[in-house]
């Protein structure tokens, strides 16, 4: 079906034709092979509404593998910082340190503006001036001093952040906007929220190519005759545990909503599994409750610390179990990195990509097991 009555009056109907508002094309519900294809559900109601081929290029992770922070990369930004273009780097609020590039900062233009994504992981209580202060404290680290931050949500929007988008709209000057990133910031979801009300009033179309001068396909998205969004693929960073684990596993640990912390009060000599991904030993100190944040979506388990690798190859060897990787078959494939608490303040154990752990210092000792290529790192509130 190709067209869509609007309206009838006595013997005259006014029929129009319905088109992609990305590319232009008709749209039609009967062949998925041919251009303008929509799902039947999508083409019966009255919405504005991509052709499924741009719908997937909006979602670029369905389209595209990641890649290292290669000179690929570099080209793109020094393109943009000679067009004097904006830069909007996006940083996951879940996995602060997991979406901070090393050694990005150097090639960044002047004109960037730091997106804090997902704040809806966190309930309301929690602190955006919190999130604000450690993001410049983490950009700091690789000389980046971000005097333009903004907070938002698109992992469950439904409606544009207007504010976002002035600011956007404002700080880019009629020029382009550059969309960078690690991989699994919500990048292309805060993209999508964003264009939500877009239309196409252009005769360009929403485009995959490389960019000139590199490997690196780039989806283009018009914003007017004169400029565009370039959406680019999503960069891995070698020291979160999301690049280590398969990517079908990898959707497990990111949270889909908003994240119900688990409280457990422990004794020395307990061990909490996170699957086989990651292993939590409190090696000694006095009771504590430990309060876990990850994805929902995966389930710790708590055994002895003398029984932990025994469960631990007992999961890699249940094949069953999609919540696993083939890359750990025992706590032999993972390095160990011993804390120390920082005492009388509260503590933060951070597994970079998968989630951290808060509890009170009281001299306690713990042993964090993970894969060889991910950080571990302790933060407490007094710092």
């Amino acid at each position: 079906m190709f067209f869509r009555k609007t309206k009838t009056s006595g013997v005259t109907t006014e029929i129009r034709v319905r088109r992609c508002y990305g590319c232009g094309a008709i749209l039609q519900d009967q062949d998925p092979n041919d251009v303008g294809y929509i799902p039947p559900e999508k083409f019966a109601s009255d919405d504005d509404n991509l052709c499924e081929r741009c719908y997937k290029l909006r979602h670029y992770s369905k389209l595209k593998n990641t890649g290292d922070f290669t000179i690929d990369y570099v080209t793109i930004l020094n393109a943009a910082k000679e067009d004097h273009a904006l830069v909007c780097y996006v940083i996951n609020a879940f996995f602060l340190e997991g979406s901070i590039l090393k050694g990005i900062g150097k090639f960044l233009p002047e004109n960037v503006l730091f997106i804090i994504n997902k704040r809806d992981l966190f309930n309301k209580s929690y602190s955006d001036e919190y999130l604000i202060r450690k993001t410049k404290k983490l950009l700091e680290k690789e000389n980046i001093i971000a005097d333009k931050i903004e907070v938002t949500s698109s992992s469950v929007a439904s409606k544009p952040d207007s504010d976002l988008l002035a600011r956007i709209n404002s700080l880019r000057n009629g020029k382009d906007v550059y969309f960078v990133g690690a991989y699994q910031v919500g990048k292309s979801s805060l993209i999508n929220a964003l264009l939500l009300g877009y239309s196409n009033r252009t005769d360009k179309m929403i485009t995959t190519s490389p960019y000139p001068g590199t490997t690196l396909d780039v989806i283009s998205i018009p914003l007017d005759n004169d400029s565009y969004i370039y959406d680019t693929p999503g960069i891995n960073n070698s020291s979160s545990i999301i690049s280590f684990l398969e990517p079908e596993v990898v959707k497990y640990i990111l949270p889909r909503n908003e994240v119900r912390p688990e409280t457990y009060l422990a004794k020395e000599g307990q061990s909490f599994l996170f699957s086989n991904f990651a292993r939590f030993d409190f090696v000694s100190g006095e009771k504590t409750n430990f309060t876990f944040y990850k994805s929902n979506d995966l389930t710790l388990q708590r055994s002895k610390i003398d029984k932990a690798d025994n469960l631990l190859k007992s999961i890699y060897t249940n094949k069953n179990d999609p919540v696993r990787t083939e890359k750990v078959n025992g706590t032999a494939s993972l390095k160990k990195v011993t804390i120390s608490a920082l005492n009388d303040t509260i503590n933060r154990i951070i597994i970079t990509g998968l989630g951290f752990v808060e509890f009170s210092g009281k001299n306690q000792v713990i042993d964090v097991y993970v894969p060889q290529c991910v950080d571990v790192t302790l933060e407490s509130n007094a710092i």
